[in-house]
Formats: structure tokens, sequence, C-alpha cells
């Protein structure tokens, strides 16, 4: 049948006019995503002047000052849940689909997971959907894959992410603000973490007080087995009150712990409340055997379940068991601890971006590109730089804790599962400044300081490309001091235009080097640099000026 020519000419002009009003409805949803985008940046900006004092840097840098008492207020634009369908386990890879995609400066609120959260599953894991996507494992299935043990270059850490910056390209730098940090609350409103005196530790390469060898590891025979862990309840204690629930004061899921920040002492009008982590009761690692039948007499990789006993101060519940978790034998118990309160540091132990030179990398040794620093200062009020290798970079995060001394000693800090929230932002290399230039390592900022990382080897993956396993046998303190003087001489001399020999002497008197990690494959050691020996209103010339002197 012929279709009438009026009619003809009407359907076309419907058509079009159908087609202007859905390009119309597409750009105004765009310029209403855009604007809402604005409005929360804007709105952010403003609250964290509001609520957090400031300092600016001679080059104009803002890094928020961690010794307010009040929070830092923000609405963070996305939001990214724990689940096995977010997390990667041990490694970092370029090949990664991101789990999420953002902009230069938006603001991500993101969840993160202690993969040693099965050193007690009914308080950590138990009740707490995100965090049994992650670790339940069964005979028949088996929700994350990668748990540290399958020999494909996988390391042991839980890590969120990755994240996918717009238009990051390789040579460019990623900054992470750290603007909150956050516990996981168990479904009684609680919060545990545990630490491993593991085989991995340092102190296994010393006699224990008895005199005898320390024992544990692979390679072990029989039960013999010295590790023990230690379980810590987070607690607040205020000072009208000597009484600690272990629950945080307001119920707040924003972090309002104690009613206030990272750095444990807590409070308004000079009142303050104090957050520490309490230890509940040790445990000898017992000889355990999978879901998939496979037996471990050690700490064979975090993410192994413990079927727990029984005793008068715990009853537990048959979670692991009915998962096909055993043990052999009864678990030596220690309920009865001294009663040492450990200050609250939130600090994430594991973050950085994919490196390019290999397709999946160990998430243990850290390298240039950031991961497995351990760094007890990378918490809230902390900036860190990163440098970018891949497209997007792939922002990783994981291995939370809530207090570790520097070195990490035995193996561990307190580790416990956190939510963050962060800014993050891409510096074009167009855009660099002088010592953005000479960024080849992971540097973090706060209001006071700036932290120069290094190892053993400044990027083991480059020393060691055919077999990256071997830094595990080549960690060395003597390499790792040396490479963090000739780093933290590199960025003085860049950073504020010193010469050699200023730079030597400054370094000297005024930076502070310690011990971050000797546990981690490529041992580190980091610089603390004061940024008020190098800012003195008395400065009577700019870096750039001074350069000439070089």
């Amino acid at each position: 049948m012929m279709e009438h020519p009026i009619s003809s000419t009407k359907a076309i002009m419907l058509k079009l006019a159908l087609t202007f009003l859905l390009s119309l409805a597409s750009e105004t949803n765009v310029l209403a995503q855009n604007s809402r985008r604005n409005m929360a940046r804007r709105r952010n900006r403003r609250l964290s002047h509001d609520t957090s004092k400031t300092t600016t840097s001679s080059e104009g840098d803002s890094v928020k000052s961690s010794k307010s008492s009040s929070k830092v207020t923000v609405a963070p634009m996305y939001h990214l849940a724990l689940s096995n369908e977010t997390v990667h386990w041990g490694y970092f890879s370029k090949n990664l689909a991101p789990a999420l995609t953002i902009d230069s400066g938006d603001i991500v609120e993101v969840e993160m997971a202690s993969h040693h959260s099965c050193d007690d599953y009914d308080k950590m894991v138990l009740g707490d959907a995100g965090m049994e996507s992650v670790f339940n494992w069964t005979s028949s299935a088996k929700n994350e894959e990668y748990r540290g043990k399958t020999g494909g270059g996988d390391g042991v850490h839980v890590l969120t992410g990755p994240i996918y910056v717009n238009g990051a390209e390789e040579g460019d730098i990623i900054s992470v603000d750290i603007l909150d940090l956050y516990p996981r609350l168990n479904p009684m409103n609680e919060t545990y973490g545990s630490n491993a005196a593991a085989w991995w530790g340092f102190h296994t390469n010393f006699n224990k007080v008895d005199g005898t060898a320390w024992q544990g590891g692979p390679g072990t025979t029989g039960t013999a087995n010295d590790e023990v862990v230690t379980i810590y309840k987070f607690a607040c204690e205020s000072p009208s009150s000597k009484s600690s629930s272990g629950k945080s004061s307001s119920g707040s899921k924003s972090g309002d712990y104690c009613s206030g920040s990272k750095s444990g002492s807590f409070g308004k009008s000079g009142k303050s409340a104090k957050a520490y982590m309490e230890p509940v009761y040790q445990f000898g690692w017992p000889q355990i055997t999978d879901p998939d039948d496979v037996t471990y007499n050690y700490i064979a990789y975090p993410g192994l379940c413990v079927p727990h006993d029984n005793r008068t101060s715990t009853n537990v519940t048959t979670a692991v068991t009915d998962m096909g978790w055993k043990k052999t034998g009864t678990i030596d118990y220690d309920d009865d601890l001294f009663p040492a309160r450990i200050p609250v540091n939130f600090h994430i132990g594991c973050m950085g971006l994919a490196p390019k030179s290999h397709d999946q990398v160990d998430s243990i040794p850290p390298m240039p590109t950031g991961g497995n620093l351990d760094n007890r200062r990378i918490g809230r009020g902390t900036r860190m730089y990163y440098p970018v290798e891949v497209a997007g970079g792939l922002l990783s995060m994981g291995d939370t804790h809530a207090a570790q001394g520097d070195s990490e000693l035995d193996g561990t800090g307190i580790e416990t599962s956190l939510t963050g929230i962060f800014e993050i932002s891409l510096i074009k290399q167009a855009d660099f400044n002088d010592w953005q230039e000479e960024l080849d390592f992971p540097l973090g900022e706060t209001s006071s300081t700036y932290i120069v990382h290094s190892f053993t080897e400044i990027d083991y993956l480059e020393t060691y490309f055919d077999n990256p396993e071997d830094i595990y046998a080549n960690s060395d303190l003597n390499d790792a001091m040396g490479n963090a003087y000739t780093q933290t001489r590199k960025f003085l001399i860049a950073r504020f235009g010193l010469t050699e020999d200023e730079a030597n002497t400054y370094m000297t008197n005024a930076v502070d080097f310690g011990i971050t990690q000797v546990v981690d494959g490529n041992w580190g050691v980091h610089a603390i640099i004061p940024k008020k020996v190098f800012t003195s209103k008395s400065s009577k010339s700019s870096s750039s000026s001074r350069r000439l002197r070089s």
C-alpha cells in the first residue's frame, strides 16, 4: 500500500522533532551531571576549609593539617563498596578492568578489607555481606580465586579497585589526598584487628628468650610452629568515663569514632577522648586444612580461616567449619594478656598504581608507583604522589591498619578493615614544577613535612625483571638507606634549589631517616623532611633563582 505524501512528511517532521527533544534531554542531563559535580566540589572545598586548618607551601600546594581536632566533612561523589567484584587479591595489574572511572579532583569513598580478617571470622567477617562476599570459600565455591596462594605472581593484600583517572597517561602524576579514614563496624557495632607474629617477621632471625631457634614457615616439618596471632578490639575512653565499649561513640558511619580524628585525641572544648586498640586474646597458629583439603602447618597465606575453639571467654559459631575448614587438635589460647593500650593511628599499608613493566605483580614488595609502603604516616591529612606508568593510572588500595610502629617488626601491623574518603587528582606532565619532574618514587606530603620513600631496590621490577621474586632473598637495609639518601638529596636540590653541599648538611641536621618496614621483600627506609626548615621568612632567594648556583 502506498503511503500518502502528507502522512510521510508528518512522520519525518515528527521523527526530527523527537530526535531534537532526545538530544536536548541528553544534553540537559549531561549539564545537570556537571552542575552536580561542580556543586559537590565547591561544597567540599568550602567544608574542608571550614573544618580543617590548611597550610600552603611556597609552591602553592595546600595540604590539610591532621592536627585539627574537628573532622573534615565532605560529600563523596562516588562510593566504591566492598565486594568480590570490586577487589583483587594479592596483585597489581595493568590489565585489570576499572572498578570505577573518575575525573581529576573527584572525591571518592572506598571500602577496604583486611586480608587477616579470617584470623577471627566471627568478629571480622560474619554478618557483613561485603566481607563475606570476599572471604567465603567452601568446597564447592570460592568467591575470590586469588588468595595469595596461586603461585601466579600474587601476594597477600585485598585491594579495592582499580580506579581509572580520566586523562592520566604515562609520565603524569596522580595525587591522593586522604581526607578521612574510619573503622568498619561488624553487626555488633564493634571493630577488631589482628596482628600476626608470622614466619616472615624480622624477629624470626633471632633466637627466642629461652635461647632456642624460632620455628615456623615454609619447610617446617611436623606441628612445631611459633607463630602467634593477637586479636585487638577498638575502644574509646573519654575523660568523664574510664569505661570502654569498643564501639563508635556516635554510631555514625561518617567516622565520628570517639568524636574525632585519626590522631587518637578527640573531643571539643579542650576535653578529649582517646581511641586505642586493646588486646583481647592471643592464640598459637594451628595446623589448618582448607575446603580444598590442603593442609598447612603455618600461615601459608593470609586468608586461611581459623576454626576457633569454644572456651570460657568465647563462644564461636560454626560458620568457619560449615564452609569446610578443619584443624588438627586444639588451639593454645591466652585470654589474660597485659592490658596494653595501643593508640589508634588509622593508615593505609598498600596503595598505589599499576606498573607498566609486567602484566601482573605481587602486591608485597613496594615499587616506584607505590604499593605496599607500610608507612604509618599514610593516614588522614597526608597527600600521596604516585608516578603514572599506564593509562588511567589504575589506583588500588587496601592493607589498612589501626596501628603500626616503624619497621612492622613481627610481620604485620594491627590489620583491620577501614573505609576512606579520598580526593584524587591528576597532575599532567606539562604542568610539572621542578621537583615533580624528578619524581620517580612515591612521595608523601603533610602540612608540615615531605616523606621520601625508598627501598633496597628503587625499582626491583627493573633489577629483577625476569624473576621479580628474587627481591625477597636480596633485601638489605644498607642499600635501602643509601637509596633513601640519594632520593632525598635529589628531592631537596630540586624542591628548594640547594647545592649538593647544602643538601648534605641540612639533611644531616634536620631530616629524620627511619626504617619503614623490614618484612615486605623490598625493605624500606623513609626520610621525614620538615618544611619549616626550608620555608623560613628570612630566606633570601627563591629556589628557581638559587638553582643557577647548582
